[in-house]
């Protein structure tokens, strides 16, 4: 089996992966959206890996911007669910205790439950968005993997590393966020081919130095601004437990940036 047939056969997988996923029942729901987002990134990171070949494809185009808004169509019940997470992690470092964590919590979950019984409103057991997997499935096989080698994959792998550099050089030594959020979609999509690559071509050496301990704290200040933001805005939490969060959040954020930012030292090294 030729290598392109190789990332053919792991993009399907992870397409009916994620169908399978969303069909997840009651509280299982949940994570089943987490891990469907991921499936579905996985599959356009393994577009990526086409190409110029796969970049001069219009089907291949097409493909990736309906897996994008797929994506993107689930990312506020996502968000949701990490905001949950990022409770239990305050949690778990014992920045707040379990009983006041669970109480939190709370108004969390009436968030997560609003949100998911719209869409499944909108969108019952999910039908239409996995009818749109199966169907990404189907376009999978239609698209011409057979061009698709190991210096097709190289030359594209060498691309989403030299894209992380440029954003690792845009990210350093500011406080822009939305610098920091481009440096975090190329991290996540070079960690991906890369972990793709790992398993087809496991003799290639593709692997990134630091790239590992950059996502790790750069996923930590992520946590925190995500409780940040819905501490600077009403809808979630009362008044006065936005207040303490941001005084107990705000030290944490600052310093999971600054430990961030010396992991972006070491990898831009």
């Amino acid at each position: 089996m030729g290598l392109g047939a190789v990332l053919q056969a792991e993009a399907g997988h992870e397409a009916e992966r994620a169908a399978r996923q969303l069909a997840r029942p009651g509280e299982e729901r949940h994570d089943g959206i987490h891990q469907a987002r991921k499936s579905i990134r996985r599959v356009r990171a393994l577009l990526a890996l086409g190409g110029e070949t796969f970049a001069a494809t219009p089907a291949v185009r097409r493909l990736d911007a309906a897996l994008r808004s797929l994506c993107r169509g689930l990312s506020s019940l996502r968000d949701a669910d990490a905001l949950r997470d990022a409770l239990l992690h305050l949690s778990r470092d014992a920045v707040i205790g379990p009983i006041e964590c669970e109480r939190l919590c709370a108004f969390v979950a009436v968030l997560r439950a609003r949100r998911l019984a719209a869409a499944l409103a909108r969108d019952p057991d999910f039908a239409r968005r996995r009818a749109r997997l199966q169907e990404a499935q189907t376009r999978l096989v239609l698209l011409p993997w057979q061009s698709v080698g190991e210096a097709e994959v190289r030359a594209a792998h060498a691309y989403s590393t030299k894209r992380l550099r440029k954003a690792l050089k845009q990210a350093r030594g500011k406080a822009d966020v939305e610098a920091w959020h481009t440096l975090r979609r190329r991290l996540r999509r070079l960690r991906q081919q890369e972990s793709a690559l790992a398993r087809v071509m496991p003799d290639a050496g593709l692997a990134t130095p630091g790239v590992a301990d950059l996502a790790e704290r750069m996923g930590t200040a992520q946590d925190h601004a995500l409780l940040l933001a819905h501490c600077r805005r009403s809808g979630v939490f009362p008044a006065r437990d936005r207040a303490t969060l941001r005084r107990l959040v705000e030290p944490l954020y600052l310093d999971a940036l600054d430990h961030a930012a010396g992991a972006l030292e070491a990898a831009s090294a």
